[in-house]
């Protein structure tokens, strides 16, 4: 095919590596491809991606310099932190005077718990700012070769300036020990939290390191030109070279894209995104078409990392069922993929010759409560929460989860034959037990991020999603479906991510040039890799409690954003709000800049004891790419021109500004144009959101329109 524009994406499971190609101008999936996680082979992960690739390049009709994109989610980072796979940690503290005292104090740890009874072993060394010229540190590294393996290194005002922690890196790494500095993980002050987020860092480093080198050397062996990317854990990507120095924002990176793919292709403005996998079921709430975040917690430990709030369950569509007193108790939390079995509907029926019932412990450690199925050679398989689906039926033709309908009713016979319980309600057991475990954790996430129930959906992701899914959207009186392409979701939305960069300074009572400045490096570290600095944003958040400014820039690169995909037209675009506002009125639209296109829709709903009625707005923004930006329940929009938009802007943030006891409250409020959406609300402040807004604006002449939303 001539001309193409090929995004790749891989997702880098636990268990399986999944793959799609996707058309870069109609962002349709044009070619899949799956293989086992190639752990253990000599190449590692890169072995696996290497297959999925050359896969992709045969069955879709494209060349490897037809390939604009390349990026990939990872589990290594998590798995070695939650499995110990882990170096042991060299932390060097440069401090000096009445400061190093109490540098001393916070940096004196010899352990950073990580998961259970699992730890990072840390040896703390302390030199002083002079000593770093002469030969300490390369004695220390000497000194220490036999039991540490990767250094973090912290000095208590690094932030401000990191010269000295600079300094003693590249010593290390000359001697060729992987090092890291502890500002190039966080801006923000604190020391001991900044050198534990560095430890944990570190402690990954030299895996994380063999394994960007070994991915990026199968890429280019493909033929494929662009940069390799990898996911972060914030939704985001980065450079492989980037991901070198800092694998800890890679954690949770395959949840990450799950998420991502949601908002950008199923276009979940207000919902519950369920990814089923065959091992875990990861839940996440997207509010207004954004997910929630958090803070990294790791062995209890709260780190500087700023991750999307994934929470993740024991329970999926390969959870195994346990059998104690005649009934089943619970599904999970082992597997059938880490027991080594296989499921009971992927079986042929032929092998179940009246088959029998045994109780086992999958593994050590495991109770021996587990029941599964001897077939006729004598070999075991695992009923399964996908083995009750099939036997029930509720899984439609051609889904991921469909499986052989006979042998999962040989099975459940035989459960039902030792349990004296009847074979339906076992298999329906096996579903419910399953869906309130992810029922609980939906619940959970509606109360800390409330919205209109009556604008939620569930969305189900993963290959297992209609196992759990729908049922645990039933239980939650939600409405559901099934994302498309479910199976490979994760590896979509790692193909559709946009490069990101996080900046993070402590700065009491932040001024115009303070925010301007952490804005403006967000944005060149986004350029320095590679980004069009046309087409970044950035959103800045101000926590005055904390003191922390946060700038978030998100881009493309020069090459994708050349070849950019086919734009969409006003009718088009309004095809789109219908869909996303559902039935909340016909779609108005109330603003076009060719670049983006704003709807507004109408709601009635009755007052208390059906007295009156209650009129909301339901407002969408959509880019010129057909995605639903921005998704809001109730909320107005002003267009105004570039010579009266900040005083339009000045007098909707002081009619929406709510003066109490407590303080200022500053309402909710973006500014649209050009495809972007500025979010002002979270720099607080009305006035600091009046001086962003302007630099925004102006940074960008050629708009002469702009539209100001306030959510209601």
């Amino acid at each position: 095919m001539a001309d193409m524009a090929i995004r790749i994406g891989i997702d880098v499971g636990g268990t399986f590596t999944h793959a799609v190609a996707i058309d870069h101008r109609t962002l349709k999936i044009v070619a899949k491809a799956c293989c086992p996680t190639t752990h253990t082979a000599e190449e590692g992960v890169a072995r696996g991606i290497w297959r999925c690739i050359g896969e992709l390049v045969g069955e879709g009709g494209f060349e490897a310099s037809d390939v604009i994109f390349v990026a990939h989610s990872t589990t290594q980072a998590t798995n070695a932190l939650l499995e110990g796979d882990v170096a042991p940690v060299g932390l060097i503290g440069v401090a000096e005077g009445a400061a190093g005292v109490q540098a001393r104090r916070e940096l004196n740890f010899n352990e950073v718990r990580i998961s259970g009874d699992r730890s990072i072993s840390v040896t703390p060394v302390f030199i002083t700012p002079g000593e770093i010229e002469g030969a300490v540190v390369e004695n220390i590294v000497k000194d220490n070769s036999d039991r540490v393996e990767a250094y973090a290194v912290a000095e208590p005002f690094a932030v401000d300036d990191p010269g000295n922690e600079n300094k003693v890196v590249e010593i290390i790494a000359r001697i060729g020990v992987p090092a890291t500095a502890s500002h190039e993980v966080s801006g923000l002050y604190g020391l001991k939290a900044r050198a534990r987020t560095s430890v944990v860092n570190a402690s990954i480093l030299p895996k994380m390191m063999e394994v960007a080198r070994r991915t990026k050397q199968a890429v280019e062996r493909m033929g494929i030109k662009p940069a390799l990317m990898i996911m972060r854990s914030d939704g985001g990507v980065m450079s492989a070279d980037n991901m070198e120095k800092t694998p800890i924002k890679t954690i949770l990176s395959g949840p990450a894209a799950g998420v991502s793919a949601a908002i950008l292709c199923e276009k979940i403005a207000n919902g519950l995104f369920v990814e089923v996998g065959g091992t875990s079921t990861d839940v996440s709430f997207i509010r207004d078409s954004k997910p929630g975040r958090k803070q990294a917690v790791i062995g209890g430990n709260v780190l500087y990392l700023e991750t999307l709030d994934v929470r993740t369950i024991g329970v999926a569509g390969g959870s195994m069922a346990r059998v104690e007193k005649g009934r089943v108790v619970a599904v999970g939390p082992r597997s059938a993929h880490i027991a080594g079995l296989r499921y009971c509907c992927y079986c042929d029926a032929a092998e179940f010759d009246k088959p029998q019932i045994k109780h086992i412990s999958p593994l050590p450690g495991d109770p021996a409560d587990y029941a599964v199925v001897e077939t006729r050679a004598g070999k075991l398989a695992a009923i399964t929460t996908t083995c009750a689906a099939n036997f029930l039926g509720v899984l439609d033709e051609g889904d991921y989860s469909r499986g052989n309908r006979v042998a999962a009713r040989l099975a459940f016979d035989a459960l039902s034959a030792d349990t004296g319980v009847p074979a339906e309600d076992l298999a329906r057991g096996m579903i419910q037990a399953a869906a309130r475990k992810v029922e609980k954790v939906c619940r959970e996430l509606m109360k800390e991020y409330p919205v209109d129930t009556a604008r939620l959906l569930v969305i189900g992701g993963g290959g297992g999603a209609s196992v759990i899914a729908p049922a645990a959207a039933k239980r939650l009186g939600l409405g559901y479906r099934l994302a498309g392409d479910a199976e490979v979701v994760s590896a979509v939305g790692v193909g559709m991510a946009l490069m990101k960069e996080v900046v993070e300074k402590s700065i009491v009572d932040p001024s115009e040039e303070d925010i301007n400045s952490v804005r403006s490096l967000a944005v060149r570290l986004l350029v320095d890799a590679g980004c069009d600095p046309a087409g970044i944003e950035v959103e800045i958040s101000v926590d005055r409690r904390k003191n922390i400014v946060r700038a978030s820039a998100t881009g493309a690169s020069t090459l994708v954003s050349r070849r950019s995909t086919e734009k969409i037209d006003a009718e088009q675009a309004e095809e789109v709000a219908r869909e996303t506002l559902g039935g909340d009125g016909e779609p108005d639209m109330v603003f076009d800049d060719g670049s983006c296109f704003v709807f507004s829709g109408r709601k009635e709903k009755k007052g208390f004891l059906g007295l009156g009625r209650k009129v909301s707005r339901p407002l969408v923004m959509i880019d010129s790419h057909g995605l639903a930006r921005l998704t809001l329940a109730d909320a107005r929009a002003d267009v105004a021109d570039r010579e009266n938009v900040i005083d339009t802007l000045r007098k909707t943030i002081a009619e929406g500004t709510i003066f109490s006891d407590g303080g200022t409250l500053a309402p909710t409020v973006y500014i649209v144009f050009g495809g972007r959406v500025v979010d002002l609300s979270k720099l607080a402040d009305p006035a600091k959101m009046i001086d962003f807004a302007a630099v925004e604006i102006d940074d960008h002449t050629s708009y002469d329109s702009f539209c100001i939303i306030v959510k209601k």
